[in-house]
């Protein structure tokens, strides 16, 4: 049982993942990268695990919105 409900959030998170390069216009291997990161983070210390996914997206919006602001500022596009 405990391998069908791993199988499940990685797909949950490859979804997320999927959808938010697609979203913020970045490769998903770069989304992946800073999802996995901030998703490990927010385990950690969530008393909430059911969150954690949807708090993960955000900050992962945040953090690519600012890349792309300051690429924007510095003239790289």
């Amino acid at each position: 049982m405990g391998d069908s409900h791993e199988s499940q959030q990685l797909s949950k998170q490859q979804s997320i993942i999927e959808s938010l390069a697609r979203e913020m216009e970045m490769p998903a291997d770069v989304v992946k990268d800073i999802y996995v990161i901030e998703h490990s983070k927010l385990e950690r210390v969530a008393r909430i695990k059911t969150f954690v996914p949807v708090l993960a997206s955000r900050r992962v919006k945040r953090l690519l919105s600012h890349v792309r602001e300051d690429n924007d500022t510095s003239g790289i596009h």
